[in-house]
């Protein structure tokens, strides 16, 4: 193999020539460098605004679903309310044998936490950053008063077949209703939050099919009434209810 030794240049223009083609040689690697990485983070960004889009609209159509139970819920709470003001009084008040229970929304945050864990949530725009982190907030907010409401009714529905209460019953329960109460108007703000939050990005909710929730009636529309054994048949719950 042969070498060649570095011709010695015998002029500035000589040596110009040569530092100019290592300068223009570094800065083209360097310019077709930056362009593969901007396409790459374009890519990037495009997949994780999609999934974070595709998420959005689901936990949406689940929010609607929610609102289809509100007026039930509504309905009920006044029910119980009434019951349990009869009894707060010592006067004779209707046996509920149905109380029922809401039923939560499978709501979703892993596309948006996956995002931003790899980093890809950096390459959306601040204000789309921090449209998609208000609605998140607002989800987190809608799961927590999810959850605080089954334990509400989890204590409601103790009413069931109560032909008597004690004081003491009365006041449990007179304080689970008011639980009740403010995580239902706790989901209903944020289930108004986060379709505005979703307008604000043009995201348009998925319906989310009626089957998905594996009943022929929701719970807490059984009329309080109704034995437990004709909830059930109406409810039609393959894994029944608890």
């Amino acid at each position: 193999m042969d070498i060649h030794k570095p011709k010695p240049w015998h002029s500035f223009r000589e040596f110009l020539k040569e530092y100019l083609i290592i300068v223009i040689g570094v800065l083209t690697a360097l310019g077709a460098e930056g362009v593969v990485e901007k396409f790459h983070e374009a890519r990037l960004s495009a997949e994780a605004r999609e999934a974070v889009r595709g998420e959005i609209a689901a936990d949406l159509g689940w929010m609607q679903v929610n609102q289809q139970q509100t007026r039930c819920m509504d309905r009920r709470l006044e029910e119980l309310s009434a019951i349990l003001a009869a009894a707060r009084e010592g006067q004779p008040h209707p046996v509920a044998q149905w109380v029922g229970r809401p039923l939560n929304q499978p709501v979703s945050t892993k596309r948006w936490t996956a995002a931003s864990q790899a980093g890809r949530a950096a390459l959306f725009g601040s204000e789309e950053q921090g449209t998609y982190g208000t609605f998140y907030f607002v989800i987190d907010g809608f799961v927590t008063h999810q959850d605080r409401e089954q334990q509400a009714w989890a204590t409601l529905r103790t009413l069931e077949s109560a032909k008597t209460l004690s004081p003491q019953m009365v006041w449990g329960l007179s304080e689970a209703l008011q639980r009740a109460r403010i995580e239902n108007y706790g989901v209903k703000r944020s289930t108004d939050r986060a379709l505005a939050s979703a307008k604000t990005l043009g995201i348009t909710p998925i319906a989310a099919p009626h089957k998905a929730a594996d009943v022929a009636v929701l719970p807490i529309c059984v009329p309080i009434d109704a034995d437990r054994a004709t909830a059930l048949r109406m409810i039609a719950n393959p894994t029944g209810e608890p």
